[in-house]
């Protein structure tokens, strides 16, 4: 008889119980690194550029980007010359390469899309011709600004 009234108990002794506080969830990358030079940013990208390595330029809005691999530099001009280096994830395709970020392309924004894809490019400010064409946008827009790419050196 005992063991029944505390098998009847059990479950609302628990109940009692407060539920387990949540874990916090990790950070995936790491915050973005702002630096004030270009030696600083070449130091931050160290080694050589390989296929999968691009420059990247958008006229408007004013913003460049180059990648290392995972690690990819994004110029900005809003607060004086400076860059952010963030870590992205490639997905090399038959055409195209997309770069996709945790952080916004301009500060405090949605994480960014970058589309490159072997398409002859002139930039409209330039004139310049590249072998790629970019697209920079978010998950929801991955093709809202056209600019023009070509492979890192």
């Amino acid at each position: 008889m005992r063991a029944l009234s505390i098998l009847v108990l059990l479950p609302l002794l628990s109940a009692c119980e407060p539920p387990p506080t949540p874990e916090p969830e990790p950070r995936v990358t790491a915050d973005p690194v702002v630096i004030k030079s270009e030696t600083e940013r070449q130091t931050m990208l160290a080694g050589s550029a390989s296929r999968g390595d691009f420059k990247v330029n958008f006229g408007e809005p004013f913003i460049g980007f180059e990648n290392r691999g995972e690690r990819m530099s994004i110029r900005q001009n809003y607060e004086g010359p400076s860059y952010r280096v963030i870590d992205v994830k490639g997905s090399p395709g038959e055409n195209a390469v997309i770069f996709r970020a945790q952080e916004g392309a301009i500060p405090g924004g949605e994480p960014f899309v970058l589309t490159i894809e072997r398409m002859d490019c002139v930039d409209q400010f330039t004139g310049d011709r590249t072998l790629f064409t970019a697209w920079l946008g978010t998950a929801s827009n991955p093709k809202e600004t056209k600019g023009c790419a070509a492979r890192a050196r």
